[in-house]
C-alpha cells in the first residue's frame, strides 16, 4: 500500500492529507528516499 500511495502522491492524482494516518510515517519516509517531498514534488538537490 505505501508503494501505491507513493505512486498517487507522485502522479498528483492523491494528496498526502487523504492518506490514512495508519500509513502517513511510512509513506512520507518511502516518498524521501525516492526524493520527494509530501507534495510529490522533486526535492532540489544541494551541490
Amino acid at each position: 500500500m505505501v508503494e501505491i500511495y507513493c505512486k498517487l502522491i507522485i502522479t498528483k492524482r492523491r494528496t498526502f492529507d487523504r492518506v490514512p494516518d495508519n500509513f502517513k510515517n511510512e509513506v512520507e519516509t518511502k516518498l524521501f528516499e525516492l526524493g520527494y517531498d509530501t507534495n510529490g514534488d522533486p526535492i532540489a538537490m544541494e551541490e
